[in-house]
């Protein structure tokens, strides 16, 4: 005996809460449920029409995260979701659901101090006579961030590295200013001994160069924005031999 060869289309209704109208595949199954490849159909498609409607005493509604207290100071309330957005409630007593104002919410979720992000799960404030349906609790996530800003460190000292034996280094100027961001806990708490100013002079000889500082900050979430003034003048001689100091170019009087 040939198998039975079937036409079908396939709609997953699970979760559905809405009526379906909406082009579906045919599919070509053979006696063992199998779809059958390589085969032409027309159509391809076919329009499929499921009237879904609400059984009384049920509803579903949406869910509201209730928040106590705030986050700690130098942080922000970044994102707060939760999982199902919507559920659905039963009671026996049709009018009470439907007194509902399309809203329930959570006990409360306590953010005071809060610093890193949240993840919890929450029972609903449900009013008497009405029953979740499902799951009795909802997933909710929080996200909590450092607030970002800027900081400006002045007048700080240059370090100068990579010098040869017997010659001695002058920088003009002596020290820069510096323009940092980061999170604003970390920049309350950031010193001038937590950032090195440093200008490279290795396999340099006696002469005045302009180098480009670099700057090491022990904390990595700090990132350097600026430096004043970009370049500084450095000035190699060798030891004992004054350095002359640059004076100012004056112009036709």
């Amino acid at each position: 005996m040939k198998d039975a060869i079937r036409a079908r289309a396939v709609v997953n209704l699970d979760g559905i809460r809405e009526s379906i109208d909406e082009s579906v595949l045919i599919q070509i199954i053979n006696s063992k449920n199998e779809v059958l490849r390589g085969l032409t159909v027309s159509p391809e498609t076919t329009q499929v029409n499921v009237p879904i409607s609400q059984q009384g005493g049920f509803r579903d509604v949406a869910v509201k995260v209730v928040v106590r207290g705030q986050v700690a100071i130098g942080y922000r309330l970044e994102n707060i979701s939760v999982f199902p957005p919507v559920i659905t409630v039963f009671a026996n007593d049709p009018t009470i659901v439907s007194a509902l104002p399309g809203v329930v919410e959570t006990q409360p979720l306590d953010l005071q101090d809060g610093k890193e992000d949240i993840s919890t799960r929450l029972s609903l404030d449900l009013p008497e006579g009405i029953t979740l349906v499902g799951a009795q609790t909802v997933q909710v996530q929080v996200s909590i961030s450092p607030i970002q800003t800027s900081l400006t460190l002045l007048n700080q000292p240059i370090n100068v590295t990579g010098l040869a034996e017997g010659l001695s280094a002058q920088t003009f100027p002596q020290t820069v200013d510096v323009i940092v961001s980061g999170p604003l806990p970390v920049l309350d708490v950031l010193t001038s001994a937590d950032i090195t100013i440093i200008v490279n002079v290795s396999d340099l000889g006696v002469g005045t160069y302009q180098i480009k500082p670099d700057v090491e900050i022990l904390n990595s979430n700090v990132l350097v924005e600026s430096i004043l003034p970009e370049t500084i003048e450095v000035v190699l001689s060798i030891q004992g031999t004054p350095t002359p100091i640059p004076t100012a170019t004056l112009g036709p009087q």
